[in-house]
């Protein structure tokens, strides 16, 4: 079975029950690069419970996408382990201008709706 790269999602990116392409889209402190967490490694409660009570940050939900869709659309996957995260990884984005990084996210989030929300 392929594994799942596991993203929270930002309340801000969840308007009116519609997820946000914004959700998987880097940000210009990413350096091209998306934080997840790797699914062989952490379940997807566990990651939520980590990223909003461990990092106290805000998540509504964790959505994921496969390896083999990241490929699909020309992205590549990493291993990132941090001290405070050893299931961190990475879907990098490499060079792309930011138009690329907005089509490329729309098609991640269309991979992680057709899945649905993994955890709550």
């Amino acid at each position: 079975m392929d594994s799942l790269l596991l993203r929270q999602v930002h309340p801000n990116f969840l308007k009116d029950g519609q997820l946000s392409s914004q959700a998987f889209f880097p940000f210009p402190k990413d350096k091209g690069k998306l934080s997840v967490y790797d699914g062989k490694l952490i379940s997807p409660a566990e990651s939520f419970e980590h990223y909003t009570e461990k990092l106290s940050y805000q998540s509504v939900g964790v959505w994921g996408i496969s390896d083999a869709e990241v490929i699909a659309s020309g992205l590549t996957s990493e291993p990132d382990p941090l001290p405070e995260s050893p299931a961190h990884a990475l879907i990098n984005f490499g060079k792309a201008s930011d138009k690329e990084c907005r089509k490329l996210a729309k098609k991640l989030k269309t991979f992680a709706l057709a899945r649905g929300i993994l955890y709550p």
